[in-house]
């Protein structure tokens, strides 16, 4: 196995661990989908790979609200203010995007 193909299966791994951490409510469905939109290159997966789009369209939903680390940048009142726009998008990601998570665990179990 060449390098190249060890970082194709270690992204990949990172897609799965990801699925499975939202689909268990673990990781928020935003946050996921910017990690798997982020790595998607590495894992070779095509832009236009239909398990990949919905979380794009979900990326591109929400790259305006803060997850993760971003959120330590913002002011507590600013945040307090977007928590519910945040909640909104966070339910129509995990109802958008469970489907997809289901097919990416089933796609990349066996890497």
């Amino acid at each position: 196995m060449s390098w190249n193909e060890s970082e194709i299966l270690a992204a990949r791994r990172t897609i799965l661990k990801a699925a499975r951490e939202m689909l268990a409510g673990t990781l928020p469905y935003i946050e996921g989908a910017r990690k798997i939109v982020g790595i998607a290159t590495t894992a070779r997966l095509d832009e236009r790979d239909g398990d990949l789009l919905p979380f794009i369209g979900i990326v591109s939903e929400t790259d305006a609200l803060p997850f993760g680390e971003m959120r330590e940048h913002w002011q507590a009142a600013a945040l307090d203010a977007l928590q519910p726009e945040i909640d909104q998008k966070e339910t129509w990601a995990r109802e958008f995007g469970e489907l997809y998570c289901r097919n990416l665990v089933k796609r990349f179990s066996n890497v």
